[in-house]
């Protein structure tokens, strides 16, 4: 009798209900998807290249734009334009900046950046930010003379690219993101395609030239189009054609964040474990990346976080509307980030908010002058 009421006291201890076999086996799920999906992103992260920052860049020859039809802008002497730049580079834990870049190459030789972004996640301020370079800004690149920050991915690689962006405006990149046209439209076919509004105007060039490469998409209407990654491609690279009163590489980078913004709206409302499940896709398509694996998913974990605070997209251009100057330097047309130090004032606390005010006053002490 002692044996059995051992026996049946064991089978109660052992007997589980049913809402408790729910939750294991949710929880169960949960383990077993974590581990696959950590698994797709350990497989895949190592199918890009990784760059850790440390090993040497090969330096390429400088070049510099001829550029045509740039109307009467006066021809500057290069030896006249002095460059001082941000005297203190901003960081904070609380912020995340991460470096995206579109390469233009040429033939087998590394080309240049012809987007430039930089994503911000500020967990303080519980915001989200995308700030665009004009490709044609003028800036000293550290090691090489002074010209358009596009030519600093192709003199050094990313790493000069970086330590441009750090060395002119004070901003830390914590990590980039290198893409090339093909592995642009991959992502947008991944993702499902973005929609996009045209103007007449806009539709009427990207029908009848080649910057959508394949005739067959030259299907585009007057207002909301769902792109391919070929169409958008097209639009992203569109340059003299206005939009929002913006013309030249004012109107490029803005469909740029365009671009961005519709990916962005297609995202916003997938869960993490929606977001990284979409790892798979999207990692082979990276040219390069130095951001490390553990750092992937921290990254996509916080954005995810400050976007159910606050899901608003804004975004910044620069040089900024009202501080800059057209000119003429070896040939090429570039713009002046003109005063200098303003144009870093408002990037620095467009990025950095409230995170700024822990290391008192700005004082950038930034400047471009033109003579003597």
């Amino acid at each position: 009798m002692k044996d059995r009421g051992i026996k049946e006291d064991s089978k109660k201890i052992r007997r589980i209900p049913l809402w408790g076999k729910i939750v294991i086996g949710i929880a169960a799920a949960i383990l077993v998807a974590g581990s696959g999906v950590y698994a797709a992103i350990d497989y895949y992260y190592h199918k890009i290249n990784i760059e850790s920052g440390q090993e040497s860049v090969e330096k390429q020859e400088e070049i510099f734009d001829k550029d045509e039809n740039i109307g009467n802008l006066k021809e500057v002497d290069p030896a006249s334009i002095q460059l001082d730049s941000a005297a203190q580079a901003k960081e904070s834990s609380d912020v995340i900046n991460i470096l995206i870049c579109g390469e233009e190459a040429i033939h087998d030789n590394r080309g240049r950046t012809d987007s430039i972004m930089i994503a911000t996640i500020n967990q303080k301020d519980s915001n989200l930010r995308l700030t665009s370079i004009m490709r044609d800004t003028y800036v000293k690149i550290p090691g090489f003379s002074d010209n358009k920050i596009n030519a600093a991915y192709h003199n050094g690689g990313m790493k000069a690219l970086t330590a441009t962006i750090k060395e002119n405006f004070g901003i830390t990149v914590d990590g980039y993101v290198l893409v090339n046209f093909d592995s642009f439209q991959e992502i947008i076919n991944a993702i499902g395609g973005i929609d996009i509004k045209l103007s007449e105007e806009e539709v009427r060039y990207l029908n009848s030239t080649n910057y959508i490469s394949d005739s067959s998409y030259h299907n585009l209407h007057v207002g909301v189009n769902h792109m391919n990654g070929n169409q958008a491609l097209g639009y992203a690279r569109v340059r003299y054609v206005k939009k929002d009163g913006k013309y030249g590489d004012f109107a490029r980078t803005l469909r740029h964040r365009t671009v961005i913004k519709a990916i962005y709206k297609k995202m916003m409302k997938k869960s993490t474990l929606e977001l990284v499940a979409m790892v798979p896709k999207i990692f082979p398509m990276i040219l390069s990346t130095n951001i490390k694996k553990a750092d992937v998913i921290n990254y996509l974990v916080a954005g995810v976080k400050v976007r159910d605070k606050n899901s608003t997209l804004k975004t910044m251009n620069v040089p900024i509307e009202g501080y800059y100057k057209l000119t003429r330097v070896r040939g090429m047309s570039v713009v002046l980030a003109s005063p200098l130090d303003e144009n870093v004032k408002q990037m620095q606390e467009f990025i950095y908010g409230s995170a700024l005010q822990s290391d008192g006053d700005f004082n950038a002490k930034a400047n471009i002058t033109i003579g003597q």
